[in-house]
């Protein structure tokens, strides 16, 4: 393996002709590097780092978690050339009156977005006496994000200092696109694609499954109800002028007929109380439907228990919603059902095949909602091969606590080691953490976003060929948010490039000249040779010449497998029937957009 040289590089580095040529952008002028997850964009500011260190000035990490911020931290510890009193960490946990010494004395600083951005505001911290800002996952420097504000007065304290922006995916949008390059004063645009040839020696490979699944005769008879009492509901607030008269309940009609409803309280008009109190009510039911048709009969059960618990404490809004007619029927009978949804049995079966194929293999299981976690832990504990933990984050909600930082440390260590061989995470696992690589992900719904949807799957296939499993259940959100996130991802290296054709984004100028001069490559047969003759013998080795298309960097779906159930019973819904819910926890109003455009025609009967 051929390593890096440079005077402050201490550790291991392989050494890559990519990353050499980002790093020559990023030393040449503010750049965003888009490259795919597992292909060392935290190498590139390794080495961007590295050189300037030989600078005055201090250099800033910015990591959007805590998490995050401590492997950066260990990692800068072991790669760079920098002692433990130069380094520090700057989070939340370290009390604001204590931070502006940990600043003055260091050198390095890895910190979380909303301190240095609180502290610069306060004036606690001089971001004038940085050299470098480096925004890991730079996706998040849009609108009023404190990575955004970071990189705003940055720029205005010291215009002549660095940014350095790293990401796998800078969004679908070109207005989030251009935000992000705005924000970071961005003069060049480094994107690496899985199938340059550059890549392609350390690429693995991925393979897709979609499981489409068919929802069984039970569980739509429980919904069947639910969707008649939601017509209800609609249909008195179309009569009343809340709703329009036509037009799928889509998250946006419902926030349109709330702005209505609270025009008419301002007015006096008690309509309005009452269209309030029913929007609640449709809010409630749409999540109700939602979790009975993606998640199940128990996640469904628990979010009605923890209805009943608010209705106990004298919540009037819980009592209201647990008194409609279809909701209390459908509580009752929940709390007698077993499981019916075909996705619990589908992921111990899943994961049995994966450890058969792979005994000494990791699988990672992907959920949005605490309650499934807690409920596939419960389940899949009872396979005693299968040593399975939760992983969530720190955040408590209701009754359910998060998961602290020192746990969090904890259950990854033992995931690395083998002590436990199956992770099931809530979004916390899917960003940038040092997760060890997975044989097999399991997505257990669609993701409406393309950043994360990339994100989950780069936990697989890092190092070695690994598989990725995505449980869609037929005529249900699932379906249009997987076409969603699909058709997103695609769209993405699209806008890249046609925002830079049209000038939108600033061009890749070419670097400066001796950019690399700092840097030697020991080869694996023991020789020293520079990193530009390193970077021409890479690409003769490896370049073909090919039609320089730009394609959406998007690992091919290899297989599809359709569960196979008995006959869709005549109580199952249509597409006509969807309803696109206004689900907080599942971020459902990123979707909307491309949803709509998906099948436009569609309307709520």
């Amino acid at each position: 393996m051929a390593l890096v040289i440079h005077p402050n590089i201490t550790g291991e580095v392989e050494a890559r002709a990519y990353q050499f040529l980002a790093t020559q952008d990023a030393l040449s002028g503010n750049t965003l590097v888009v490259m795919p997850t597992g292909f060392g964009k935290t190498a590139v500011q390794w080495l961007v780092m590295a050189e300037f260190l030989k600078k005055e000035g201090m250099i800033i990490i910015l990591a959007p978690s805590i998490g995050l911020v401590d492997q950066h931290y260990e990692m800068a510890k072991e790669i760079l050339k920098i002692s433990e009193h130069e380094i520090s960490i700057l989070t939340g946990n370290i009390s604001p009156k204590d931070r502006p010494a940990i600043w003055d004395q260091s050198r390095m600083i890895v910190a979380t977005p909303h301190v240095v951005r609180n502290d610069a505001q306060t004036g606690g911290i001089e971001l004038k006496d940085v050299s470098l800002i480096v925004f890991d996952e730079a996706h998040h420097a849009k609108g009023n994000e404190p990575m955004a504000e970071i990189g705003n007065l940055y720029f205005q304290a010291n215009p002549q200092g660095a940014m350095l922006g790293a990401t796998a995916s800078p969004g679908t949008k070109r207005d989030d696109i251009l935000q992000v390059a705005n924000h970071l004063q961005i003069e060049r645009m480094h994107l690496a694609k899985r199938d340059d040839d550059l890549l392609k020696p350390y690429a693995t490979e991925m393979h897709i499954e979609n499981h489409r699944i068919q929802l069984p005769e039970g569980i739509n008879a429980l919904i069947s109800p639910l969707n008649n009492q939601l017509s209800v509901e609609s249909d008195y607030l179309r009569r009343g002028g809340f709703l329009s008269a036509q037009g799928r309940l889509t998250s946006w009609a419902i926030n349109e007929a709330q702005r209505r409803a609270s025009a008419a309280i301002q007015r006096d008009d008690k309509r309005g109380y009452d269209a309030a109190r029913r929007i609640g009510d449709i809010r409630r039911l749409i999540r109700l439907i939602d979790l009975v048709e993606t998640q199940g009969v128990k996640c469904a059960l628990a979010y009605l228990e923890r209805s009943d618990s608010e209705r106990r404490k004298k919540n009037r809004k819980s009592a209201r919603f647990l008194s409609l007619p279809a909701v209390h029927d459908a509580y009752r009978r929940l709390s007698l059902m077993d499981e019916l949804h075909p996705k619990l049995k589908l992921t111990k079966k899943t994961v049995t095949q994966g450890m058969r194929r792979h005994p000494e293999g990791r699988i990672i299981i992907f959920t949005e909602y605490r309650d499934t976690v807690d409920i596939l832990c419960e389940y899949l504990k009872e396979d005693t091969r299968l040593r399975v933990t939760p992983f969530i984050g720190q955040a408590s909600k209701g009754d359910s606590a998060g998961m602290n930082q020192k746990k969090q440390r904890e259950v990854l260590q033992k995931f690395r080691d083998g002590t436990f061989n199956v992770l099931v995470a809530t979004s916390v696992a899917e960003e940038g953490l040092d997760i060890p690589a997975a044989e097999r992900v399991i997505m257990y719904e669609p993701v409406p976003s393309a950043i994360r949807a990339i994100q989950r799957r780069g936990r697989t296939a890092r190092k070695s060929d690994g598989d990725v499993h995505a449980f869609i259940t037929e005529n249900t959100r699932d379906e249009y948010i997987q076409l969603a996130s699909h058709n997103k991802e695609k769209k993405m290296f699209a806008n890249l490039e046609n925002l830079r054709r049209q000038a939108r984004l600033p061009r890749k100028m070419p670097s400066s000249v001796g950019m690399l001069d700092a840097f030697s490559v020991k080869t694996s047969d023991g020789q020293i040779i520079r990193a530009e003759a390193f970077i021409e013998s890479e690409k003769e080795r490896l370049i073909q010449p090919k039609n320089a298309e730009i394609e959406a960097d998007q690992p091919k779906i290899i297989q599809q497998e359709e569960v196979q159930l008995p006959q869709r019973p005549s109580l199952q819904r249509g597409l006509e029937e969807f309803i696109d819910p206004d689900s907080i926890e599942t971020h459902l109003e990123s979707a909307q957009e491309e949803v709509e455009s998906i099948d436009p025609k569609k309307k709520q009967t």
